[in-house]
């Protein structure tokens, strides 16, 4: 597990960056920084991965959908849509790769992450 998750998992051992910092060297020692940088690779690289072939997959299958006068007219909301159908299934597939071993063995348990991973990536303003 990578630093950044260690700190959002206990927030009362890890009080600050500085302080969680900290605690981490004297527990883990330098290469405690390092760990967990495999799993978020892979699941930045299955994420990428999934938001680029299911966008093209949601953007077709809308426009088919809508039929071609309603496909051109509305172009940019089918975009948008199958741009937000692609992000959904992209961010499970990343935070079940990242946090999960024997990933997938089941589809319902995919979407267990999302919120929280939505609420880290989707700023409230």
């Amino acid at each position: 597990m990578n630093a950044c998750l260690k700190f959002q998992i206990d927030p009362a051992k890890y009080k600050s960056i500085s302080s969680g910092f900290g605690v981490l060297l004297k527990e883990q020692g330098f290469r405690g920084f390092f760990r967990g940088w495999v799993p978020t690779l892979l699941g930045y690289s299955a994420q990428g991965a999934c938001k680029f072939g299911f966008y093209e997959f949601f953007k077709k299958y809308y426009s088919d959908i809508a039929g071609p006068e309603y496909a051109a007219k509305y172009k940019t909301l089918i975009y948008l849509a199958g741009s937000a159908s692609a992000e959904v299934i992209a961010d499970a597939v990343k935070v079940r790769v990242q946090t999960q071993p024997g990933f997938a063995r089941g589809l319902c348990r995919l979407y267990k992450g999302i919120v929280p991973l939505w609420g880290r990536q989707i700023p409230c303003k």
